[in-house]
């Protein structure tokens, strides 16, 4: 679901290895920081693209979802930190390539800048199908909420085949 398959770029690689792996901070304790306590940054150490789309609250879905959700789940920012810095820190090429052996349905979407390492994943999985939302469609990290009746027929049909 419109996951990175490595947060972390690491300074050695290649463009196209970001581009493929998704890397979108230099820093994963400046991104924690950023996304869990606000903490300024810039586009040189994180990309703060995923939070242009939750800010976007054009879909009623979006925002229905999101009034639910705050009633109910009470976030604590410290271990949502120490999820995120885990998440942010790991490297999932190696898995992706040589370990997934069952069909994968990948969503992603053009209002994000994650498309190209979802179209690596899909290529390294043999049986994967990915699902590239439009920006009319709500292509964007939280595609699932705000495009929920299309998300629910893609992720059907997946199932279904």
């Amino acid at each position: 679901m419109d996951q990175p398959i490595s947060i972390y770029a690491h300074a050695d690689w290649s463009e196209q290895e970001r581009l493929d792996a998704g890397g979108m901070t230099t820093s994963p304790e400046r991104m924690v920081a950023a996304f869990t306590k606000g903490e300024p940054t810039n586009s040189l150490v994180v990309d703060m693209s995923a939070m242009e789309g939750y800010q976007d609250k054009s879909s009623p879905y979006f925002v229905n979802s999101e009034s639910f959700a705050n009633e109910f789940i009470k976030n604590d920012p410290e271990f949502m930190g120490k999820v995120l810095f885990d998440h942010a820190a790991n490297d999932w090429r190696d898995v992706l390539q040589h370990k997934v052996d069952i069909p994968v349905a990948i969503f992603s979407g053009e209002y994000r800048n994650n498309l190209p390492n979802q179209r690596w994943m899909a290529s390294v999985i043999s049986d994967a199908m990915l699902y590239a939302y439009t920006k009319a469609e709500q292509g964007d990290h939280f595609l699932m909420f705000k495009n929920p009746r299309k998300f629910t027929g893609d992720l059907m049909e997946f199932l279904e085949r």
